[in-house]
């Protein structure tokens, strides 16, 4: 069975080794010193030497005086092998301890270096490269980290492919929607224009004639604006910003509600003037508006365009008298996707205020219940816009 120690079990481990085989060696070394001076003081043999001598004689002298210088030399030689085991010691001690403090940057090197992989591969995951891998080596623990962090990696990485396909999905859907909605507001002003001249046909033939060019002219006019509508989505994702153009107000507006005058009553009032703006941006912003009044109305029921200026802004009132809007649904209606309408996708009011926004305008909305709505969009003046440029 293969053994894995842990870092704690391995360090422990190691010094333990250690600092056994050191005591074990200096042990065997201070023994062996401790024989060696026994075995000098042994072979002296000074007192049992002494004692037989009777110094009478010159040769029992200089054998004491040799004896002496022997007791003397071993003396000497006892405590050089004294010295020589506190330096050897001393210096073995030394070498354990720059031993040991290699040993233990070896392992703090061997700690970090792996951390440091592991904080800039987390760096990498922070900027949004979920591809980084780390090679699972080194320490169990360090091991186990790495294999847990490539594990998260590979994760985050799948989580990632997910999200951008699920977004691609979330936009397109939402494009496919607001496109859907934009197409049906002109396919209304077409149909009642076809409806219009088959009654005529069927009822009065020299009243047909009669409004024959008009239908025609509405349709053709519808066709042109679908063609724009499309031609804008197109090319939404290359060209986002407005095109701005100085064009008749009154005038575009008449163009616009041209097409439902003879369906339901729709009256303009105010002063003529010029705005700049991006005209398709317009032409969907209040073909919204309309579609949202007559949705909201009877058939009965008046909608009111109403203009009017003062030094800064251009204002364009739309008003209807159907069944408002409650307290608690006027803060949310230009959310995306909100709406009360049966089939209604919510998006009309929330293409409305981008539209309204990205060409520097507002658009500000009152509702009572059973009163009626008033949207209000408020456009610089022309000349403001000409300074900017």
């Amino acid at each position: 069975m293969k053994l894995n120690p842990g870092i704690r079990s391995s360090v422990i481990l190691v010094f333990l080794l250690l600092y056994l085989s050191s005591l074990f060696i200096i042990n065997n070394f201070f023994v062996k010193k401790y024989q060696q001076s026994n075995e000098l003081f042994t072979e002296m043999k000074f007192d049992t030497s002494m004692s037989e001598l009777a110094y009478k004689t010159k040769q029992d002298s200089n054998k004491a005086r040799e004896l002496l210088n022997n007791f003397r030399q071993n003396l000497a030689d006892a405590e050089m092998m004294k010295q020589e085991a506190q330096i050897y010691s001393m210096v073995y001690l030394l070498l354990l301890m720059i031993l040991s403090i290699a040993i233990f940057i070896l392992l703090l090197y061997k700690i970090t270096k792996p951390l440091n992989e592991l904080q800039k591969a987390t760096g990498n995951i922070r900027e949004g490269d979920f591809s980084v891998s780390l090679p699972e080596t080194g320490l169990k623990e360090i091991r186990e980290l790495k294999q847990s962090f490539n594990s998260m990696s590979r994760e985050l990485s799948n989580t990632q492919r997910k999200l951008i396909q699920a977004e691609k999905d979330i936009i397109w859907k939402e494009l496919s929607r607001i496109l859907a909605h934009e197409i049906k507001n002109p396919l209304t002003p077409i149909q009642l224009s076809i409806q219009r001249l088959e009654e005529k046909y069927e009822t009065d033939l020299n009243k047909f004639y009669e409004v024959f060019p008009e239908s025609v002219r509405i349709i053709n006019q519808e066709i042109n604006n679908l063609k724009l509508l499309v031609s804008s989505f197109s090319n939404f994702a290359k060209n986002i910003n407005p095109e701005f153009i100085e064009f008749d107000l009154n005038e575009t507006l008449n163009e616009i509600i041209n097409s439902y005058q003879h369906k339901f009553k729709i009256d303009i009032s105010g002063e003529n003037c010029n705005i700049f703006f991006d005209k398709t941006h317009f032409y969907q912003i209040i073909t919204n508006l309309i579609q949202n009044a007559i949705d909201a109305s009877d058939p009965t029921g008046a909608i009111t365009i109403k203009i009017e200026q003062d030094n800064m802004n251009v204002s364009v009132r739309i008003a209807d008298s159907g069944k408002g809007i409650s307290k608690k649904d006027i803060d949310r209606i230009f959310e995306p996707y909100f709406t009360k309408k049966k089939k209604g996708t919510g998006l009309g009011l929330a293409l409305v205020k981008k539209l309204v926004d990205v060409n520097n305008s507002k658009i500000s909305v009152t509702s009572e219940e059973n009163e009626g709505s008033c949207f209000v969009i408020m456009i610089p003046h022309g000349f403001t816009l000409k300074q900017e440029k």
